[in-house]
């Protein structure tokens, strides 16, 4: 088990090795632009992701207007490409209809190039763009490059080799970032896609997804401590379905506790 975070010094190189990969494949310019964007997602939003002019997974946030200069990744042209390897790999993103909801955006409305960088003025934090102090990296590029830096990439190839590629999970609300954007650079880059990315639902409480900004997360150190560890994974693959969303509440773990294990 390796547990990184994307500050460590060596991601944060990967990162930039990346970049320069992908400028010299000719899929990185900069243009001035204006977006809507989630601070929930951390991601810009198109209108077929808005209702009523809120996001679908953070209806509860305000989305933000950007205006600015941004480098961009040139998506729009891997759109034949990734529909090549999803048809080579049929298996690809499970479940399938997942894959086919992917399928049917690309063939319906195209891919549209990403802005893949912020002003450092705005975000100082994020890792440095190669060539450019003024601006650093939006937190998707440099975070899906975390899938390699941390085995190895680019400096460690035989431990690199020996893992990649990997199967990826993730949940519904990253099936584009995963499966489309992820993709591409790695084909901009050089490197082989994925080996399989499974897409998981969410655990709701009480209906809505579970949120820091709606504080309706439950802790499962809590239960655990409480009721056990086996008694929490009992209800977990008892009661949670793997791929479509699942309902969550301290109540109904209790009534589940009590009638399957307490007394069945």
């Amino acid at each position: 088990i390796n547990f990184i975070r994307t500050t460590d010094p060596h991601h944060k190189l990967a990162a930039q090795e990346f970049w320069k990969r992908c400028v010299a494949s000719g899929d990185i310019y900069k243009k001035n632009y204006r977006i809507k964007y989630c601070v929930g997602c951390e991601l810009e939003k198109t209108e077929s992701e808005l209702a009523s002019g809120r996001c679908f997974v953070h209806p509860n946030l305000e989305l933000q207007v950007i205006e600015e200069e941004n480098y961009f990744f040139r998506l729009s042209g891997y759109q034949e490409k990734l529909l090549a390897l999803y048809d080579a790999n049929p298996d690809f993103v499970v479940p399938a209809f997942r894959l086919n909801e992917i399928r049917s955006l690309i063939k319906e409305k195209g891919l549209e190039d990403f802005s893949i960088s912020r002003l450092k003025s705005k975000m100082p934090w994020g890792v440095p763009v190669p060539g450019d102090a003024d601006h650093v990296m939006y937190v998707w590029f440099d975070a899906l490059v975390n899938y390699i830096s941390a085995i190895g990439w680019p400096d460690d190839m035989t431990r690199f080799e020996k893992w990649w590629p990997v199967v990826q999970f993730a949940g519904k609300d990253q099936v584009r970032q995963q499966a489309v954007m992820w993709q591409a650079m790695l084909m901009s880059a050089g490197i082989a896609p994925s080996k399989q990315i499974v897409i998981h639902g969410f655990i709701q409480s009480g209906g809505q997804k579970m949120s820091k900004s709606l504080g309706n997360v439950i802790d499962p150190l809590a239960l655990v401590t409480e009721y056990g560890t086996d008694a929490l994974r009992f209800y977990l693959a008892r009661h949670v379905h793997p791929f479509e969303d699942s309902d969550f509440t301290v109540e109904k773990f209790k009534e589940a506790y009590n009638a399957d294990l307490a007394n069945g």
